[in-house]
């Protein structure tokens, strides 16, 4: 039985309800690289720890929800005697099984943070061609970009349970949130790096086409890198046996939306903790703990921010062409589809080979597992560098 205040069991309910949603499009993007093979891929990996996170966050609401008035008596006197503590502001006074579960989710976050990081690196260095005389240096990469991330968090976690770092609320912010909110920084540059490189495929396949007038490829030829030649030379047309302006356009937004919600996590995980050291250093000072609807309220949602990103990957890689096509051909019965989609064909051809060559372009396959959409059949149409697919 609930021990929430009076009006607010709406709102948990459809917090939670939410969290489910989360957890489901997790675990369907999982099984998306399951059957494709890529069980170990980058953005598969930080699905396994969004899928951690959310479990996490499902038991400490039910729990939280369950025992309110108890656990906020109890949180009271664990404040009372550790409010200069920064573990204690940090985690907004949690304790024991909360705190285990929050350390967690912290745990998680760094990890997911890393693992994007690492995986728009390998995008972008494999859309440069960078890889193609260093062999070596990518398997070397390809092995630390996978450990690191989990040594170097829990590197962070052990430290985050030291005396020196829990005297200094400062401290511990810097500690807690430096792997994190620098991966995501770095990321949102590269996936801005991604955006260009897309958007100038699909004017340099106009271009090869003849669909723009030649001022405007001279334009933004000169408008670019200074080192034209090398601009050009790294941008292929993509073919696609289905090319619609949605696939087109659906590319960049959701690399948009990659980029917003990155942004909104840094944000968030500063914004929300600031204003936590008054909190703590307030119910210090209290009788009875604030049992108000208000900060019931607030506090249930604030596990919102803790999910989101279960949803948030399915909708950047998750709604790629091909898996997209899974899911239709999967989920939707056969008596009410409409069109029967034509599959891609990865080809084993390296990206260099296609460099100028789109007379004889059938379709583009990156080494390193980025597939983008082929044309075999069907018309010539615009650049679908759909860099977002599993690695």
């Amino acid at each position: 039985m609930s021990q929430l205040p009076e009006g607010t069991l709406g709102d948990a309910v459809g917090v939670l309800l939410f969290t489910f949603i989360c957890l489901f499009t997790d675990v369907l993007l999982l099984w998306l690289y399951w059957i494709t093979n890529d069980r170990l891929g980058y953005i598969a990996l930080v699905g396994y720890f969004a899928l951690l996170s959310t479990i996490s966050s499902i038991i400490q609401q039910i729990y939280n929800y369950t025992l309110w008035d108890d656990l906020l008596w109890q949180q009271l006197a664990y404040i009372k005697a550790n409010y200069e503590n920064a573990d204690v502001i940090f985690n907004n006074g949690n304790f024991g099984f909360m705190r285990a579960l929050a350390i967690i989710r912290l745990f998680c976050y760094i990890v997911e943070s890393s693992y994007l990081l690492a995986y728009c690196i390998k995008v972008t260095t494999t859309v440069y061609n960078f890889w193609a005389t260093r062999r070596d240096a990518e398997r070397i990469f390809t092995i630390v970009a996978r450990v690191a991330p989990i040594i170097l968090a829990l590197i962070t976690i052990g430290l985050l349970q030291t005396r020196a770092v829990q005297s200094s609320f400062t401290v511990y912010m810097i500690v807690a949130n430096v792997q994190s909110i620098l991966s995501c920084a770095i990321s949102i540059v590269l996936l801005f790096i991604i955006i260009r490189l897309y958007i100038q495929s699909k004017l340099a396949w106009r271009r090869v086409q003849g669909f723009e007038e030649p001022g405007f490829w001279s334009r933004l030829r000169n408008s670019s890198s200074s080192d034209s030649s090398k601009d050009q030379s790294s941008i292929t047309p993509v073919y696609s046996s289905q090319a619609t302006i949605f696939d087109d356009n659906w590319v960049v937004i959701r690399l948009s939306i990659a980029v917003v919600l990155i942004s909104a996590f840094i944000v968030a995980n500063i914004v929300t903790h600031l204003p936590q050291a008054d909190d703590v250093a307030r119910d210090a000072k209290a009788d009875r703990p604030d049992l108000s609807p208000e900060r019931a309220r607030s506090n249930i949602i604030g596990y919102i921010f803790g999910v989101t990103p279960g949803l948030a990957i399915w909708i950047v890689f998750g709604l790629t062409k091909d898996f997209r096509q899974i899911m239709y051909e999967t989920f939707i019965p056969r008596s009410w589809r409409r069109w029967a989609p034509t599959p891609a064909e990865p080809l084993d051809t390296p990206y260099s080979t296609y460099v100028r060559q789109p007379a004889d372009l059938s379709g583009v396959a990156v080494e390193t597992g980025i597939q983008l959409d082929n044309m075999k059949d069907g018309p010539k149409r615009r650049p679908m560098l759909d860099v977002t697919g599993a690695l």
